[in-house]
């Protein structure tokens, strides 16, 4: 009896071994077949991480730096440039210019990349402490409690990068308190690379009354470099890079020589 009894149990185990198997391969079958087909239907996992207060402040700064950056990129520099040419609806400011003709230019910033930089702190100040204050309205909303002192920025114009890096000792507090006493932020841009080359252009503009755009080329092959003649003699600079499409101009008027008068 007892053995008949054993049997039947084993059977059972055995049984049910089957369909636990039976289960796994079922679900491994469907796993292969969504990694298969995942891409032709559009599925995709991605398993994201709420956002931190840091990723969110990093996140408003970046979007408010692109909008100062495309003036200064379009304005030579400037955010309100005094001396300048319109061009393509850009009041492109002058980096060397000279009022008489036959005259070289005078260089009108000559530590272009520091005047960017301050330019650049100027426009993102006020901006900055927005993106925190919004965020810490959301947090408090959500019955945090935050606290930070008065943001000190610092802005650094780097190979290939802009990078901010805000000073707020923020806490943020509710069960437990977090702390942020930095922020960084780390923009992709190539405007170190085009103030160093505004600042060569510049400086043989006013040294020759012109500049050779084909060597820069050469020596940087991902750096476009065009020289548009304008008016009076000023002559608009625009450089690009081909990779990124990103670009940068900035007005010349150097050596100008009156309309109608053979010179250049």
């Amino acid at each position: 009896m007892d053995m008949e009894k054993n049997k039947k149990v084993k059977k059972e185990w055995n049984k049910a071994g089957q369909i636990t198997v039976f289960i796994i391969l079922a679900v491994m079958i469907v796993v292969v077949l969504i990694l298969l087909f995942r891409d032709k239907a559009g599925i995709s996992f991605i398993i994201t991480k709420p956002e931190s207060p840091a990723d969110k402040i990093s996140k408003c700064v970046k979007d408010v730096a692109g909008e100062g950056l495309v003036l200064i990129k379009n304005q030579g520099g400037y955010l309100a440039p005094e001396n300048s040419y319109l061009y393509l609806g850009n009041k492109v400011g002058y980096l060397c210019y000279a009022e008489e003709y036959y005259m070289q230019c005078v260089m009108q910033k000559p530590m272009l990349k520091t005047d960017i930089e301050k330019e650049l702190k100027t426009y993102l100040d006020p901006k900055i402490k927005d993106c925190i204050d919004s965020v810490k309205g959301s947090l408090e909303n959500q019955n945090y409690a935050v606290d930070y002192k008065n943001p000190e920025t610092s802005i650094k114009l780097a190979p290939s990068s802009i990078i901010i890096d805000i000073n707020l000792d923020l806490k943020i507090s509710k069960d437990t308190t977090t702390s942020y006493k930095n922020i960084k932020v780390d923009i992709s841009s190539k405007l170190y690379e085009f103030a160093m080359t505004a600042m060569s252009i510049a400086n043989w503009e006013a040294r020759y009354g012109d500049s050779e755009t084909m060597s820069y080329m050469f020596y940087y092959p991902t750096l476009k470099v065009e020289k548009k003649a304008r008016d009076e003699g000023t002559r608009i600079y625009i450089l690009t890079d081909r990779e990124s499409g990103e670009n940068f101009m900035f007005a010349v008027r150097s050596y100008a020589i009156p309309s109608g008068v053979t010179g250049r």
